[in-house]
């Protein structure tokens, strides 16, 4: 009976955004085919990504009494992976068809107010120690809302800290616009970006090693097999390229989803190239424009094996 009562109340709720018709403002952006910001007269709001004039894509919702969605849209209703945030805090992720609760998504990681409050600190130190990210992105932007949850540990079940300068236990190596460390039972997860670069490559390249940073149990196995020796150089190197070339095409599809269309409805001129635009198809291809061993993914990874190695000979 309790289920049957749930279901019911999870139907009642999300069937709710059903009753939205449009009338409201298009108060920015683009609201039929693109990037914008709905206000309605009965008083939610949504901020995000239109198609044919409904909502579409990734985007966030608000309702009148502060309760909030952030997740996937189809065809003006919830759909996909999505949060919901109840006005006396409490939280819901799960996913959603078509403004229907389906399941919630289990894990041991509690997405709490403290861990979001953790991901919103973080992220306005980032705006201190680098304010030419407010060049393009401001606070409650969708871009802005995206990154919160990243670092409150959405992905990775562990809060992310930002890391302003290099350090012992961080160090940077030359010639990177971004950095991340994968979170461990003995370290937390931790991105890092260059202060002498534009705005766009900023957030570029946090997106990417937000999205690299889900990676980090795969590059774990491989520290593990370079200390056993069960990988040679070569093949430390490409493991590592694989999985970046992952990330990367995670950041192509965050560039034409969510990047363009907000840029798009701000009147800037994004430059495709910094978000993996133009990566190939597969790996092989990519692989193939390896030829220079100064330069990625030789630097650094190279030196990351010699280390292993040689930590490994000396205790040995």
């Amino acid at each position: 009976m309790l289920q049957r009562f749930l279901l019911f109340y999870f139907i009642l709720i999300f069937a709710s955004t059903n009753t939205f018709a449009q009338d409201g403002t298009c108060v920015s952006g683009n609201c039929q085919n693109g990037y914008g910001r709905f206000e309605w007269h009965s008083g939610e709001e949504y901020i995000g990504n239109f198609s044919n004039g409904k909502m579409n894509g990734y985007g966030v919702f608000y309702w009148q009494n502060k309760r909030k969605f952030i997740g996937g849209w189809k065809k003006g209703k919830m759909d996909g992976e999505g949060i919901l945030f109840y006005e006396n805090g409490q939280i819901k992720k799960g996913i959603w068809k078509a403004n229907t609760f389906v399941r919630l998504l289990r894990n041991d990681f509690s997405l709490s107010r403290e861990n979001i409050q953790h991901g919103e600190h973080e992220l306005l130190q980032m705006l201190v120690d680098r304010p030419a990210l407010a060049d393009i992105v401001q606070k409650d932007d969708l871009i802005w809302q995206w990154v919160l949850y990243k670092l409150a540990g959405e992905d990775v079940q562990s809060p992310i800290y930002w890391q302003a300068n290099s350090n012992k236990n961080f160090p940077i190596p030359t010639g990177v616009n971004a950095v991340h460390a994968y979170p461990t039972p003995k370290s937390e997860g931790r991105v890092w970006v260059a202060d002498d670069i534009t705005s766009e490559e900023m957030w570029a390249g946090i997106v990417y090693e937000l999205h690299n940073i889900k990676n980090g149990p795969e590059f774990q196995k491989i520290e593990r097999d370079a200390k056993y020796f069960a990988c040679s150089r070569k093949d430390y190197i490409m493991r590592y390229a694989r999985l970046e070339y992952k990330a990367a095409q995670e950041t192509a599809i965050f560039y034409r989803t969510i990047w363009l269309p907000y840029c798009q409805s701000k009147g800037i001129k994004p430059q495709p190239q910094l978000w993996f635009y133009y990566l190939p198809d597969t790996f092989e291809k990519w692989a193939k424009g390896f030829k220079d061993p100064s330069s990625y993914p030789w630097h650094p990874y190279s030196g990351y094996y010699d280390q292993i190695v040689k930590d490994v000979v000396k205790n040995y």
